[in-house]
């Protein structure tokens, strides 16, 4: 199902694969800093085509996702799935501006909606959680089906980030066709440590303005789906209270813990078998660093554990390639690197 497309005003380019390491601005030397200016400084508005598409889903739910082509992309070219966070979409900043690097680098940009998210809701009575990988396999299935021969990327954001380890973790024995490597940013790889975290009297503002956007989504979703039942949440004050009495019992957990144990990537990450990369930042306020350090990461899987740059902040001190938004570019070059993205003739968008 195609729709209205979105426009673009930069000029294709390609990129110096040789990102310098992260050196945080010096006015966001702090995580908390780099996550808030991550999220709310403006920078260059993006306009980038693209054509919407409906993915069936299971239950008579739909997902929907993004697609943007490199003019000029061939049959067996390079491809990439971008999954957002809590409480984001296939339309968020962050995901939009690594698209639009990708396509310069001729690579096929599928930007997904997790269920009922973004223009996917009311498209879907479900919803997605951390471990739900399930629907990401889905559009990674109907992507290599139409791409036969595509090198195809996973890569992650924050909630996302868990997504797609641990879908990559899964295809270690149950095969996905296409599947070339993973990336993730900032992913929440142990669900537990990272609730107790948000828990932590400095961080209870995240965890207020999650609670309060999940229970505005719910009322929303309660609203378009009336069968779905009233959805009491007058005891929710915490992520781990939503998680608890919305999220677990809705998707087949016995409570929290249960849904924490099963759905983290952590335990998981040493099946993974593709290469790829994973960005973290040790100043992550509610994303925390320790399980990193103790993950078991297998030798194609690089991690970099970075002393700041908050969670998906990363605003560095000097402009490289004329912006500051390190992430992008690091994400960009790693997959620029794998695939030898410096086309002849340089992509430009369809």
């Amino acid at each position: 199902m195609d729709s209205t497309t979105m426009t673009t005003n930069f000029e294709p380019r390609t990129l110096d694969t040789k990102v310098p390491p992260f050196e945080p601005h010096p006015w966001l030397r702090n995580g908390h800093a780099q996550t808030i200016a991550g999220r709310y400084l403006p920078g260059p508005r993006i306009r980038l085509d693209a054509t919407e598409h409906e993915i069936e889903a299971d239950k008579g739910d739909r997902l929907v996702a993004l697609e943007s082509v490199p003019r000029g992309w061939r049959a067996g070219g390079p491809a990439a799935v971008l999954v957002h966070g809590l409480a984001g979409c296939a339309r968020s900043p962050y995901v939009v501006r690594l698209a639009a690097r990708l396509v310069r680098l001729g690579v096929r940009t599928v930007r997904m909606n997790l269920r009922g998210a973004g223009t996917g809701f009311g498209r879907a009575r479900g919803t997605y959680h951390a471990g739900k990988t399930k629907d990401l396999r889905r559009v990674v299935e109907w992507l290599a089906r139409r791409l036969p021969g595509a090198s195809i990327a996973l890569v992650g954001f924050s909630l996302g980030g868990n997504l797609v380890l641990k879908l990559a973790a899964e295809a270690a024995t149950d095969p996905l066709e296409g599947l070339d490597s993973v990336l993730a940013a900032n992913p929440p790889i142990d669900l537990a440590a990272c609730s107790r975290q948000l828990r932590r009297p400095a961080n209870r503002i995240y965890d207020r303005n999650f609670v309060r956007w999940l229970r505005a989504d719910v009322a929303r979703r309660h609203a378009a789906f009336p069968d779905l039942g009233p959805a009491d949440l007058t005891q929710v004050s915490t992520l781990f209270d939503f998680d608890d009495l919305y999220v677990a019992p809705r998707h087949g957990f016995a409570g929290a813990a249960d849904y924490y144990a099963r759905s983290g990537a952590a335990p998981l990450i040493p099946r993974i078998a593709v290469p790829g990369l994973v960005v973290h930042a040790e100043d992550d306020p509610f994303v925390p660093a320790d399980p990193f350090r103790h993950a078991d990461f297998p030798t194609g899987l690089a991690l970099e554990l970075i002393p700041s740059g908050g969670h998906l902040g990363y605003l560095s001190r000097t402009p490289w390639e004329g912006d500051r938004r390190w992430l992008d570019s690091r994400l960009a070059a790693w997959l620029a690197s794998r695939w030898g993205s410096t086309p002849a003739v340089p992509a430009s968008i369809s």
